[in-house]
């Protein structure tokens, strides 16, 4: 009876010994072939991508506009204001940190063609935050003095071979890229930006904004033929635009929140892709055709300057990163803005959208008030109700109560709304907008009955048109960039006598008898009293903040109609330029 209890007793350990044996010859197993993929691993696999190579090209305080690559690879050339000094171009080399003036004072590079051939806008002028105007010139890298080709140019690019240029300028009241100059290739009651021939010259490739003023858009092409297309989605913010070097890409800057952009790629059939990520706003400038990058990275800023009646000096009235000025109230205490950088999309970051953010604040300097999302327009005349812009397309008109109330829209329709003021009696409303490829127009809203009327032709300035106290005129400028005076009842416009070409209005007086008036573009503003009847100017103030590094433009200006108070606003770029390599 023991002997068989006792067999299994002496042969277990044996079967748990060959056990053990089978698992550690399986453990070496698995091991030699975890050892071996790793090593093939280590010995067939590519190396890690080496980060991006920077090189700061610029070391001194102020605003760059532009940049390209000489032909030779070597020679890189820039267009900056430092200090508060006008534009000037200038000259520099990797391995040099001090730049070469090439003399052009109040001149900035737009383009370099193949042939060693600068294209420059001279005498050039900021006509908005991001738009330039001059005459636009051809001038040899060698040195020489420029030759004049055409006025009142805003973009240009040479094409590859060198001999002509692509142009963007306003004709007909609308802003229209052309190749060659002359031929309208594309039309809009926006804007556009940042025109670039591809290597092969058989496409251009642009910013399209859609509305006049506001850096919002996507890119597009046109061919030679006019045959345009859309490539990317709509961007919050997008600037800065070349080609890469294989041609297959078109590289540009852009957000969609806030200012800091980021390097994006989009191919020619609309696929996009981010390329590089870095704190701030970078601005993509050229690409050389071996792939290394000419970049900006700045600190952007928009702030207000308030002179108030009482007090000495100015108040700084700047609330967050990006404070657009939209209207003061008649007796100056109260300013309307709007937050249009990265505070004001942190406003309504759960939205998702594009969005700026509507403030409203005291000018004694009180904390501002949020009232709602959207772009500031103007204040009602009893200070209850706001107009605001939406950010859809085609932008909207809405209401925001500055009080207890919801919100209401104004506007439902194929119109881009871009700007717009309230009538005296707060019963109506004048706004600017375009249809569907068509110019700007004013339009007369009446609130009761949702009606609107124009009472301009097509191709009016969109953002610069002010209401007489008198309501019965309307200062702005015409399709032919001169002031008119438009009836609001209709009939003919008259000519502003002594308005000088691209002055705009700021305010009527009290009595409707004269404008308050100013070049944009000139640093410090110079605002005038124009009188309408005889023509004759006198001068009211000078506007500059105290430290004028990096300050582009000032505007828009602000001005009660007794002169008292004054609120303007101004555009401050610090930045500095970069050379750099490996991106892919």
């Amino acid at each position: 009876m023991e002997a068989p209890s006792s067999a299994p007793l002496r042969l277990a350990p044996a079967k748990r010994t060959r056990s053990r044996l089978v698992g550690i010859v399986a453990s070496w197993v698995l091991l030699s072939l975890t050892a071996g993929l790793l090593g093939g691993k280590l010995l067939f696999s590519p190396s890690p991508t080496a980060p991006p190579l920077y090189r700061q090209l610029t070391f001194r305080r102020g605003s760059i506009r532009s940049a390209r690559f000489a032909p030779d690879g070597q020679t890189i050339l820039y267009s900056a204001s430092w200090q508060g000094t006008p534009t000037d171009v200038f000259t520099a080399r990797p391995e040099a940190p001090e730049a070469r003036s090439m003399g052009l004072s109040h001149t900035q590079l737009v383009s370099v063609s193949s042939n060693s051939e600068m294209a420059v806008l001279l005498n050039s002028k900021a006509i908005g935050t991001w738009v330039s105007m001059g005459t636009l010139a051809r001038a040899p890298l060698v040195g020489g003095a420029p030759r004049e080709v055409l006025e009142q140019v805003q973009w240009a690019d040479w094409s590859p071979d060198g001999n002509n240029l692509a142009v963007v300028r306003d004709y007909g009241g609308r802003n229209r890229l052309e190749f060659p100059i002359g031929k309208s290739l594309y039309e809009t009651g926006g804007w556009i930006g940042h025109p670039r021939f591809s290597p092969k010259g058989d496409w251009i490739a642009f910013l399209d904004h859609p509305v006049q003023g506001d850096d919002r858009g996507s890119v597009a092409l046109v061919d030679k033929a006019g045959h345009r297309k859309t490539l990317s989605t709509e961007w919050y913010t997008i600037q800065g635009l070349a080609w890469s070097g294989d041609g297959h890409e078109i590289w540009f800057t852009a957000s969609k929140s806030g200012v800091d952009r980021t390097l994006y790629a989009v191919t020619l059939d609309g696929k996009e892709r981010m390329v590089l990520r870095l704190p701030g706003a970078l601005m993509l400038f050229d690409i050389f055709h071996d792939g290394r990058v000419l970049m900006m990275r700045a600190s952007w800023r928009r702030e207000l300057v308030g002179i108030i009646e009482g007090e000495n000096g100015q108040r700084d009235l700047s609330w967050l990163d990006y404070s657009y000025p939209a209207e003061v109230s008649r007796n100056g205490k109260i300013l309307l803005f709007d937050e249009e950088g990265g505070g004001g999309a942190l406003a309504y970051s759960k939205s998702g959208g594009l969005t700026y953010a509507v403030y409203l604040r005291k000018t004694d300097g009180s904390p501002a008030v949020l009232l709602g999302e959207g772009g500031a327009v103007s204040l009602s005349p009893d200070g209850k109700w706001v107009v605001a812009q939406t950010q859809d397309s085609p932008s909207q008109l809405k209401l925001l109560p500055t009080g207890a109330g919801e919100a209401k829209d104004l506007t439902k329709d194929n119109i881009n709304h871009s700007w717009a003021h309230w009538f005296p009696d707060g019963e109506r409303i004048l706004f600017s907008g375009n249809e569907p490829g068509k110019g700007v127009k004013l339009y007369v809203y009446e609130l009761a009955s949702g009606h609107n009327q124009p009472i301009t032709p097509e191709g009016v300035n969109g953002t610069a048109f002010v209401i007489s106290p008198d309501s019965r005129l309307v200062a702005a400028i015409g399709p032919d960039q001169k002031g008119y005076l438009y009836p609001v009842a209709g009939g003919q416009a008259q000519l502003i006598a002594g308005l000088s070409p691209g002055e705009q209005p700021i305010s009527f007086s009290p009595d409707s008898r004269s404008l308050y008036i100013y070049q944009p573009g000139e640093l410090p503003a110079r605002v005038d009293l124009l009188d309408l009847q005889s023509g004759r100017r006198k001068l009211w103030k000078q506007l500059m903040p105290s430290d004028p590094a990096g300050v582009e433009t000032i505007g828009p200006i602000l001005i009660t109609p007794d002169g008292k108070t004054c609120v303007f606003g101004y555009h401050r770029m610090l930045a500095d330029l970069y050379l750099v390599e490996g991106l892919r």
